[in-house]
């Protein structure tokens, strides 16, 4: 069987360089006359967009994603909703965060290595033999692993740095910039993100004096989840005021935390074809202390822990997918099947 590979490469991704890909190309025309591949570098999401659709009716047996949380994102939703059928894939960890790929075990500096799994599997016709099958998500037509809501997005947009003004400007950055403008404004705006233990001190003193910043630098924290929040259709209750949603669909998770990244608790993959939610409620102080709880992959004692389908929650403009901020408002997260996802191969 002869494989066509299709290989998109984000041009602005975080660790992107011309080399990288001349290296790629030089190891993908090794299976020449087994495999037909093409490595197409887009400049743009509209660029990205019209390659796709170019390629619709193309028969691609794998597509590789060159870049991070975003272009994984960005370019897996537009390849599903336009192509109609799911290819193999293949993510490659060269982007500013690369969650996703970690998640699943690809690390930083192993393009080279994958693209060479690549053609030997392609060549010896065992590609199918080395995916894994990644559950995923459907949220409003966006396809991701892991979702984070309300106060979860919020405490990582404290944790990397940002303040209460530079939020708000980039939410209206991300509703009304095209998307080569959106991109520099995120940029601009994600900058560096803090690590090591002081990056994680310096996050915790600026969220907490965000609580007591007043309502101005405040409201993004104390902000409920205002609604309806339903459970496979089904009104839930709580027992406060929810305050954050998190979702998770498959056993490790990444947030872009470094060490300190949360483990699904008992298990995101426990029940087939069903994620799991957490959905956190009361104040933000009872659930800081906890963290080290969640980072540990247990309960924290004030949340609801539940197996579904689909979940719908009330409008809220900022939703992490992964790694990336998106706006949507009253998001529906459904369970969207599983994903073929090709892994390195485990050398003991």
């Amino acid at each position: 069987m002869r494989h066509d590979l299709l290989i998109l490469a984000n041009a602005n991704g975080g660790n992107f360089t011309p080399e990288k890909i001349k290296t790629m190309k030089d190891i993908l025309a090794l299976g020449d006359g087994k495999l037909r591949f093409r490595v197409m570098v887009t400049e743009s999401l509209s660029h990205l967009e019209r390659v796709i659709k170019e390629h619709k009716g193309g028969g691609i047996t794998l597509a590789g994603i060159v870049g991070g949380d975003g272009t994984v994102l960005q370019t897996r939703t537009l390849i599903e909703n336009e192509w109609g059928y799911l290819p193999l894939y293949s993510f490659f960890a060269e982007g500013t965060r690369n969650n996703v790929q970690d998640s699943i075990g690809i690390g930083p500096n192993s393009s080279s290595a994958l693209t060479k799994h690549i053609v030997n599997a392609a060549c010896t016709d065992t590609l199918e033999r080395h995916m894994v099958k990644v559950p995923s998500l459907d949220i409003n037509a966006w396809k991701g692993f892991n979702v984070g809501f309300g106060l979860i997005p919020r405490l990582l947009w404290f944790y990397y740095g940002r303040n209460a003004e530079d939020y708000r400007e980039m939410e209206k950055a991300l509703q009304t910039c095209t998307p080569e403008p959106d991109q520099a404004t995120y940029e601009e705006y994600a900058g560096k993100e803090a690590n090591g233990k002081w990056g994680v001190a310096k996050s915790v003193w600026r969220l907490l004096v965000s609580l007591k910043a007043g309502t101005n630098e405040g409201y993004l924290l104390r902000k409920a989840l205002a609604g309806e929040i339903k459970f496979d259709g089904e009104k839930q209750k709580f027992p406060k005021a929810p305050i954050g949603a998190y979702v998770s669909c498959y056993e490790k998770v990444n947030l872009g935390l470094g060490k300190l990244n949360p483990k699904p608790s008992p298990g995101a993959a426990k029940e087939e074809g069903k994620f799991q939610v957490v959905i956190a409620y009361g104040n933000p102080f009872s659930i800081i202390p906890q963290l080290p709880k969640v980072i540990a992959g247990n309960k924290m004692s004030n949340a609801v822990y539940q197996y579904i389908s689909t979940l719908e929650l009330p409008a809220e403009k900022v939703v992490q997918i992964d790694g990336e901020h998106i706006p949507i408002n009253s998001p529906k997260v459904s369970y969207d099947g599983t994903r073929k996802v090709l892994t390195l191969p485990v050398i003991a």
